[in-house]
């Protein structure tokens, strides 16, 4: 017999069959065995006065060997081993999609799929793990339809002002928007119409101190001037209020003479460590050298998350150990920046509540190191609040200054709250300036603050109207 003849004999000899021993079968055979062994001890050790136990246990191990052994397999088909090192590419049919398979053509190893498809539309005879084609093919394997990628639209790109304008919205919906239409909406100067416009400055957090101060200038120019125009107070109001962002320098103060430390502090959950990359980024843009220091040595997490920020926004970040004490950390940052000619050293520091009096006296500690090693430093104190705290925020500024000499805030998430007067207030209980505003999550939604941009942006008209009173913001 030829080796051809053999292979074709072997193929077409019958699958054999195998018995096959499932999880239940092989646990019954060992409970028998074992119950079989145990009669056996018995005997053993107790001798004939357990004679009935013994057999009982051997009887009823030997019936489950006998039932694990006698009971019927169930019968498989062994099927034709696959080779484990055959992989996709082997089993491709040999034709390729985009040709003509002629008549009584074998495709040896076809896929499944594709003789199955052969089969169905009957240019294939049914021959496991071949497929003959028995008719051509006249148009190609259709191939699998690729859904189109939508294409990803790009991020806008704003200015500064125009993310300051939107990120004001809801301020401006909530505050200025109200004051419009309460005093355009009037016909005459009452005290109505007083009332109502305290109403909307207190829930615009804009604080009791600031709100009286208001309305006592509105009364005053009232009556100096016998206005009886509703539509001037708009005016007088914008006015005023342009001269209490005004009234202090909100330009950030560096050190002419080196390097120049900013201490960044302020309660937990507002934003510090995220205030400082996006500060980073500022003046590195600005062409700046810049490091940070992680002092808030109290969370390993704090200390990791600086260095993340650190390492994108492309700074160095002088870093301590989980525990450590944060002014020694301070000091061996001012003279590592020192060392690498750096511009500026930001110093993050842990968050505290305003009201722990012994971590309040661990900053003024922080003070006075920074002040002692840098020249006059620290050149900033910035105090970071969250707008959305509202009047939370006020109280907040009020102890930290009894604490500390703050120079400026950081007021972050305008673009989450209505109550945007808080700003006002809060410049005016601690007389410090605000120098940067926070109005989105992007690196660049922080920026210097401008009273002059944000106060224009703030009573930007929305609806588009022609009066010139809406649009003469600053003159």
């Amino acid at each position: 017999m030829t080796e051809e003849q053999k292979n074709g004999s072997e193929e077409k000899a019958p699958a054999t069959q195998i018995r096959q021993w499932d999880e239940s079968r092989v646990i019954v055979l060992l409970i028998g065995l074992s119950l079989l062994i145990e009669g056996l001890l018995i005997y053993y050790q107790a001798g004939p006065s357990q004679a009935v136990v013994a057999g009982v246990t051997g009887l009823a191990g030997v019936t489950m060997l006998l039932f694990a052994w006698l009971v019927p397999f169930e019968e498989f088909e062994e099927t034709r081993p696959v080779d484990e090192e055959e992989t996709d590419e082997e089993l491709r049919p040999a034709a390729l999609p985009d040709q003509t398979i002629q008549p009584g053509q074998v495709i040896e190893k076809a896929p499944a799929a594709v003789a199955e498809e052969l089969v169905k539309t009957g240019e294939a005879s049914a021959v496991p793990g071949v497929a003959v084609v028995e008719k051509a093919v006249e148009k190609p394997l259709e191939k699998p339809v690729e859904k189109p990628v939508a294409p990803v639209e790009e991020e806008e790109q704003l200015s500064w002002f125009q993310r300051l304008t939107k990120g004001l919205t809801k301020t401006r919906t909530g505050f200025v928007g109200k004051l419009k239409k309460l005093v355009l909406g009037s016909t005459k100067i009452d005290d109505n119409l007083l009332d109502e416009l305290e109403e909307a400055l207190f829930e615009a957090d804009v604080g009791v101190k600031t709100t009286q101060e208001l309305l006592q200038y509105l009364h005053k120019k009232v009556d100096e001037e016998d206005i009886t125009d509703p539509d001037k107070i708009y005016a007088i109001l914008r006015d005023q209020l342009r001269g209490m962002l005004t009234r202090f320098s909100s330009e950030p103060v560096f050190n002419p003479n080196g390097l120049t430390v900013f201490l960044i502090i302020g309660v937990n959950g507002v934003g510090k460590t995220t205030t400082i990359a996006k500060l980073a980024r500022r003046f590195v843009k600005d062409g700046k050298k810049v490091v940070l220091a992680a002092g808030d040595t109290f969370r390993a997490a704090a200390i990791d998350q600086l260095c993340i920020w650190g390492e994108r926004v492309g700074v160095e970040v002088i870093r301590g150990s989980e525990g450590g004490d944060p002014g020694a950390l301070v000091f061996d940052a001012i003279h590592a920046a020192k060392k690498r000619e750096a511009d500026l050293l930001i110093v993050d520091t842990a968050g505290r509540m305003h009201v722990k009096a012994n971590l309040m006296a661990e900053l003024k500690k922080v003070q006075k190191i920074a002040e002692k090693e840098s020249n006059g430093g620290p050149h900033e104190i910035l105090l970071v609040l969250d707008a959305t705290t509202g009047q939370n925020a006020v109280q907040q500024a009020k102890l930290f200054k009894e604490a500390l000499p703050i120079t400026g805030l950081v007021v972050t998430k305008l673009d989450g709250t209505a109550k945007g007067g808080v700003l006002f207030a809060v410049e005016e209980q601690i007389s410090a300036p605000v120098k940067f505003i926070g109005v989105g999550e992007k690196m660049d939604d922080m920026m210097p603050f401008n009273p002059e941009q944000f106060l224009e942006a703030l009573f930007a008209d929305d609806s588009e109207k022609t009066k010139q009173s809406d649009y003469n913001v600053v003159q």
